[in-house]
């Protein structure tokens, strides 16, 4: 399993903020039975943490929360597995990135009481994934490879 290696994005996709950084290189990791695979050129926006909790949990792109949080918005956006799974994943990686355990099961909570609402993927969301499905296949990989239909 490859380390996360992230590029910052000069003009991130439509679909993103104004913020974001790509994937540089396919990431894996085994989560409820299945193996996660986030693929190169994916964007992401960080960490989704409300600017009046910066001082006390820390800032979207803190170096500890990036890997938990690409996994996250991944699967939010593919669905390789439930919202629950998904939940536990961004904890999960959370502390094996060095987040003390108290704070990932905050961030959990957040998550899970907050992420329903972006579960569903929206026309935006959609399209997305359809230019970045394109993007890989145009790169020679296989986009069912990474929960890409």
């Amino acid at each position: 399993m490859a380390d996360l290696l992230l590029l910052p994005v000069d003009q991130p996709d439509m679909n993103k903020l104004e913020e974001a950084y790509e994937v540089a290189a396919d990431l894996a990791r085994p989560c409820a039975g299945a193996t996660i695979k986030v693929p190169r050129f994916f964007q992401y926006d960080g960490a989704s943490i409300p600017p009046p909790a910066w001082q006390i949990i820390g800032t979207p792109f803190q170096p500890r929360f990036m890997t938990a949080a690409v996994f996250h918005d991944w699967v939010y956006h593919t669905h390789q597995v439930g919202f629950d799974a998904a939940n536990q994943l961004f904890h999960d990686l959370l502390v094996l990135d060095g987040v003390q355990k108290t704070k990932a099961a905050l961030m959990k909570l957040a998550v899970g009481t907050f992420g329903r609402a972006y579960w569903e993927n929206d026309p935006d969301d959609l399209a997305y994934l359809a230019r970045l499905k394109q993007r890989i296949a145009q790169d020679g990989r296989n986009p069912a490879d990474y929960g890409l239909a």
